[in-house]
């Protein structure tokens, strides 16, 4: 009797596990290649600057062509010009001047007061602070989605263009060779 009460439970959980994967073959739903590949250029970021709830969402938009190429402000040019390509949608010719490039927040901290209510909607962690302290943004995290811009009730959030991108692409080159501190 207990051989029959010790084998139960891992048969059960066998036939669980069998009729789930037929489930999941019967019930599989196709996936369409191009909203897959415009997700993937997406930075997920969740922030809701294009107008839907998520990247997901906005992927399969730009897949039937409800958005344009440059719907998504925390992508900047860059990834306009990659959607633009991959969607075969010609991107809108701007004049230098309002060429835009991805934008970050930044706290003044004449402004600041440590209030943390910029942080606590920050869906990032980008915003680092304590409660009656200065608060600073962490440009390589943030996205540049603005959600604390409300949030702020001294105004002291404004945006910048992310310091990746004032000298054109490039990553900063290191300042020592790993091999030289060694010896």
């Amino acid at each position: 009797m207990e051989i029959i009460s010790l084998l139960s439970i891992p048969l059960l959980a066998m036939i669980i596990g069998f009729a789930l994967s037929l489930a999941s073959l019967f019930f599989a739903k196709e996936e369409d290649p191009l909203v897959n590949a415009v997700n993937e250029l997406l930075p997920n970021g969740q922030c809701g600057q294009c107008g839907y709830p998520g990247c997901a969402q906005a992927a399969i938009a730009l897949s039937e062509g409800k958005l344009g190429p440059d719907c998504c402000p925390p992508g900047g040019q860059a990834l306009a010009q990659q959607l633009s390509k991959l969607l075969g949608v010609p991107l809108l010719n701007k004049s230098n001047q309002e060429k835009t490039l991805p934008q970050v927040v930044e706290i003044q901290a004449s402004l600041c007061d440590g209030c943390t209510r910029c942080f606590k909607k920050c869906p990032f962690d980008a915003i680092v602070g304590a409660n009656k302290q200065l608060h600073g943004v962490l440009s390589e995290i943030c996205t540049g989605c603005g959600i604390c811009l409300s949030a702020c009730p001294q105004d002291a959030i404004i945006y910048k263009t992310d310091p990746i991108f004032t000298t054109g692409w490039a990553w900063p080159k290191p300042l020592h060779n790993p091999r030289e501190l060694k010896s």
